[in-house]
């Protein structure tokens, strides 16, 4: 592949099974590649990351939606995350051979297939954002499928930009847009109290004083007692892994909530984790070249 783009599609269920299926029914397209993918039962969403050239990942998007319209139905969706739709999100990356703009016109035709096709509402994110309002995907998400399902015809800010002004009655709607590498870090909190996950997230969310690049809510994982700090590193080199760790760390400890590890969602570039090695082993000037798998790649 000379071209190489990088989608982390999320969807709205958790079973393995449907996951499976649709990895299967993808992976045969040529000039792609399945790079990973996982569930997560509390969250009630899986996440399929695929590399691949334009041609092949449109080919892959739109099969994905295929087959959720079938296979899951958003308005009986139950989870602790944030969503508006079976295909939540579809956000294209550069990685190779490709830039920005690259992804954003990716975005637009794959945008447009997916709603003349399945008649469904799509909005546009990130750098693909057609309005400013839409450029942030929380803002698009705000409320959830439910309030969008009320808003979207009422209020100006909640049309689509694409496809009918009104809910799917399976899919919901569909958010694709274009953005740079994106890492999903979540730590864990020996507590079942939701509050101070929450807490804990409001001093981390850029927006309200925090990490300038991180995005964090808290959610309860009742499959483990314990809570969660979820967060997108929507830049990290400029809000890093480390300190992203660090600032939970030290607002645990002011609630006397112990730490039980993280978890990475998804793929994350080997620079992030150069980054945070570099950190923890005191060599600031640590880099990826100074990796052998680097070179060997």
């Amino acid at each position: 592949m000379k071209r190489v783009i990088q989608s982390a599609i999320n969807l709205s269920t958790s079973s393995p099974f449907l996951v499976e299926k649709i990895v299967e029914e993808i992976s045969g397209l040529p000039g792609l590649k399945v790079a990973d993918y996982s569930s997560d039962p509390d969250h009630n969403r899986s996440v399929v990351t695929l590399i691949g050239e334009e041609e092949s990942l449109e080919k892959a998007v739109l099969k994905i939606v295929e087959i959720a319209e079938k296979e899951i139905d958003i308005s009986r969706h139950r989870g602790e995350h944030p969503r508006v739709g079976a295909v939540d999100v579809i956000p294209f990356t550069p990685w190779r051979g490709v830039d920005m703009g690259d992804c954003k016109k990716l975005a637009w035709k794959v945008g447009e297939k997916v709603a003349e096709r399945f008649d469904v509402p799509v909005y546009f994110y990130g750098e693909a954002a057609l309005r400013e309002e839409h450029r942030d995907l929380s803002r698009i998400r705000r409320g959830g499928y439910e309030l969008l399902k009320e808003e979207i015809d009422k209020v100006p800010e909640r049309h689509p930009d694409l496809g009918p002004a009104k809910i799917h009655p399976t899919l919901g709607a569909v958010v694709i847009g274009a953005r740079g590498p994106l890492v999903a870090f979540n730590v864990n909190l020996k507590t079942q109290d939701l509050d101070i996950a929450k807490a804990i997230a409001r001093k981390l969310r850029g927006e309200t004083g925090g990490l300038r690049y991180v995005k964090a809510i808290g959610i309860s994982l009742k499959s483990k007692d314990m809570v969660q700090v979820s967060m997108n590193l929507l830049d990290f080199k400029k809000s890093t892994i480390y300190q992203a760790f660090e600032l939970v760390k030290l607002e645990a400890k002011r609630w006397g909530v112990e730490v039980k590890g993280g978890e990475i969602i998804g793929l994350l570039p080997l620079e992030a984790l150069v980054d945070v090695a570099g950190f923890y082993l005191g060599i600031p000037e640590l880099s990826v070249e100074q990796v052998l798998e680097y070179h060997l790649f």
